[in-house]
């Protein structure tokens, strides 16, 4: 039996952007923080193996977008 891959990835921007457990993996994420996450419909490839010109077994993540509330500039 394979066990689903619970990861997502939060978009931060940058190359590092967090990995996090996230079971059941609905569409809403509040992290250990309390920033809220959702996810948008994007996914992110990590990890994998270079075997000569191609990296296999790559790990497809779900990638979530910050929510921003209303109103606010940043």
């Amino acid at each position: 039996m394979t066990v689903a891959d619970t990861r997502i990835v939060l978009r931060t921007g940058g190359a590092d952007d967090p990995i996090v457990d996230h079971p059941r993996q609905p569409a809403g994420y509040v992290h250990s923080d309390g920033t809220v996450w959702t996810w948008l419909g994007k996914w992110r490839l990590v990890g994998g193996a270079r075997e000569g010109d191609r990296i296999v077994d790559r790990d497809h993540l779900r990638s979530y977008d910050l929510v921003v509330p209303s109103g606010d500039d940043t």
